[in-house]
């Protein structure tokens, strides 16, 4: 949608104005009398400021315009949101804007709007209403986009596939009726503090008891993983995996130190709850919903995992708590350090 409004602001003779902003646009147009400042926010790109950050961000504009010795200037606001509340979470009252409403392909002009703007109504009401009709030709589009963000999450594909190939490979190799293998890989408290075996609290996690086991954690993985690599980028997202599978094990192990519980754990749902917390971690900082997953979803599907272990035999519900806490903590943290790099940043002219 914003190349569709820079070129309709491009034809009516508006300079786009390049700001290391995210989220931001600015487009400016000069003329003996005045200059027409049109700035555009687009919360679609999961880029969200509050009221402070939105005033600060103006002012910065304001003065580069004034600095520029546009002494008449007049400003026009585009907010680009679905959310209702956009326009007093960012704008005071005195303020000319517009509103584009995305899941409507609507135009919301109000009362504050200045006249001199109103020539940009038809052509962009144009456009949203060629986009309304792309979009009733093609109600795949969201479930290709969806195949496409799990097609390119290649590091959370990678994993899946890595632990179907260990599947199958200790199936082929182990004799029938035999764990030996899986035996020799899975986490064992008792044989990793008194021999040292360290490499168990990696190795348990791409091991899983039968096919039911490593199906239906491989499901939820390329469901919520695939998601969660997008949003959080690729070496990240493995850092969030490994460290919550290996917090998940040791967890689990002392746990059962403390109940003098002798039992061998394996799977990946360690790991796996350690991508959910991460993908609530993610959802609270930016208090919206990432990739089409809302909090609600997220939650649910953690609550009902949960409840789903606690309410069954033989499940490591200690490795999934210690997983979902540690990938939650870990992500806050990540996704926390970015957001506020990335709001610090200021914008510069390219001219």
């Amino acid at each position: 949608m914003i190349n569709s409004l820079n070129e309709i602001f491009s034809l009516m003779q508006y300079q786009k104005i390049t700001l290391n902003i995210p989220g931001i646009f600015l487009n400016v147009k000069t003329s003996a009398e005045s200059t027409l400042a049109i700035v555009t926010v687009d919360e679609q790109s999961g880029n969200i400021y509050t009221k402070e950050q939105f005033e600060n961000i103006s002012l910065q504009i304001r003065n580069f315009i004034q600095n520029n010795n546009c002494l008449r200037y007049r400003f026009l606001y585009i907010i680009i949101s679905d959310d209702d509340n956009c326009i007093k979470r960012l704008l005071s009252n005195d303020v000319s804007y517009w509103r584009i409403v995305p899941c409507a392909n609507r135009l919301m002009i109000f009362e504050t709007a200045c006249d001199d703007f109103l020539v940009l109504r038809e052509p962009i009401e144009n456009m949203l209403l060629q986009t309304s009709k792309k979009s009733d030709l093609n109600d795949s589009t969201s479930i290709f986009d969806k195949e496409v963000n799990v097609r390119l999450a290649v590091m959370n594909i990678g994993i899946i596939v890595l632990n179907v190939i260990i599947f199958i490979v200790i199936s082929i190799l182990s004799p029938p009726g035999s764990d030996d293998i899986s035996d020799k890989l899975a986490l064992d408290w008792t044989l990793v503090i008194n021999h040292g075996e360290f490499y168990r609290l990696l190795t348990c996690m791409f091991v899983h008891a039968g096919i039911d086991h490593i199906y239906n954690n491989m499901i939820v993985l390329l469901f919520i993983g695939s998601y969660f690599e997008l949003a959080i980028g690729r070496m990240n997202y493995i850092i969030v995996y490994f460290s919550s599978g290996i917090i998940a094990g040791l967890t689990s192990m002392f746990y059962n130190m403390s109940k003098n519980n002798y039992v061998q754990s394996v799977g990946a749902s360690g790991a796996i709850f350690g991508i959910i917390g991460g993908m609530t971690a993610i959802i609270l900082v930016k208090y919206f919903h990432k990739h089409n997953l809302d909090l609600k979803k997220i939650i649910f599907i953690a609550f009902l995992s949960l409840y789903s272990g606690f309410s069954s035999q033989g499940v490591d519900n200690a490795a999934h708590v210690g997983g979902f806490i540690s990938g939650f903590l870990i992500s806050f943290i990540i996704y926390s350090i970015r957001t506020v790099k990335e709001k610090k940043k200021c914008f510069k002219i390219t001219a």
